[in-house]
Formats: C-alpha cells, structure tokens, sequence
C-alpha cells in the first residue's frame, strides 16, 4: 500500500503511514483484512451563467445584415428586401382598343412612395391599315405631358412601328406615375385594333 500524500510504501495492515503520519484510509472488511477506502470526490463547481457576450454579437451581426440588406442593390440583398414587402401588381388585359387615326391611347400606372423592383412587362398586337402597326412607348408623367405637346420627351421603352411588342421594363424605385403610350399619330385615314397584355407589379 502507498501512502496518497508522500507516496511511501507501507505494510498492508497499517492505517498510518510511518514517513507522514497520514491516515491510510483503510477500513476493516468482513473477512478480517482491510480494504481501502475511496477519497472522497471534490464537489464540481456549479455552473456559470452564459455570457451575453454572444447574444451581443450575435444582435450586432443581425443589424448589419439588415442595414445591408436595405441599403445594397446587389442580387442577395434584393431577394431579401422582396421577402419584406409584398408584391402589388396591375394587370392590363384588353382585348380589343380601338385607336383612331391621327390619335393614341394611353394607360396610367402609379407607384407609390417605398415602391421597389417596379417592372412593366407584358405584349401588344397591332390590326389595321396597310401596315397593321402602331408605336408604343413607356414614359414617366413629365415626358407623357411633353410628348402631348409635341416637345421632345425620354422613354423607358420605345417600340417604334411596330405589329407584335414584347414589353420588359425595369422602372425608377420608389413613387412615380407612368404611361403605356400606344401612338396612331402617324395613320393619317386609318384607326388600328390593339390587344394589349401586360402586367405593372411593384413591390412595397
């Protein structure tokens, strides 16, 4: 037997040690030897409350996901501003618009204040005279008014003569009034048929 403190070997039938004097631990056993007895284990120390050291962190780095995911125009952080607004759309279906000669047809689209991804998409199909064609445009509010009165006006979209369209515009964010044009202004005896199918959408 070793003696746990000093490490010296001592007989087997000895409860002190003979060096140090320490109390062997040993304790009669039924058939008359000893047996040593287990030191006593230490108590564990009880546990420390979870920093908030991490939960801080964890908060900072959740702001500045979100500051960039308002304030970037990269790819991700637009999927991830669509997935906070929600999508409004306008549909334009008509069948069959009827333009006299020497005259237009328009449709009014607004968006409004916080709008984003504002898009115009959609197609037209021209009938009528010689040339079965017509000229659509996609103008904001103060070019619409220029155009009226015959001063020069900016498009986002220009088709020029044209039988079959196919619209696909992306349009400024945030608040804004826009005008699908379609211009017979050019026909000076004939009136054209349009079929006009085209959706407005923004989300807000």
């Amino acid at each position: 037997m070793f003696c746990v403190k000093c490490g010296t070997e001592t007989p087997d039938d000895s409860q002190f040690c003979r060096k140090c004097g320490r109390a062997l631990g040993v304790v009669p056993t039924s058939g008359g030897t000893a047996a040593a007895v287990a030191p006593a284990l230490a108590p564990i120390p009880a546990a420390k409350p979870k920093s908030r050291w991490s939960l801080g962190v964890f908060l900072v780095l959740l702001a500045l996901i979100l500051w960039w995911a308002a304030t970037s125009h990269g790819p991700g952080a637009r999927q991830l501003q669509l997935i906070a607004k929600q999508q409004h759309t306008q549909q334009i279906n008509n069948p069959v618009q009827a333009i006299n000669a020497l005259g237009y047809y328009y449709y009014k689209l607004d968006a409004p204040p916080g709008a984003t991804n504002v898009t115009l998409q959609g197609n037209f199909t021209a009938s009528g005279g010689s040339g079965n064609d017509i000229e659509a445009y996609v103008m904001s509010e103060a070019d619409f008014v220029n155009w009226q009165n015959s001063h020069p006006a900016k498009t986002y979209y220009n088709s020029g003569k044209v039988t079959v369209g196919n619209i696909n515009v992306n349009l400024p964010a945030d608040a804004g009034t826009y005008y699908l044009v379609l211009n017979n202004k050019f026909s000076l005896l004939t009136s054209k048929s349009v079929r006009v199918s085209a959706t407005f959408t923004y989300y807000q």
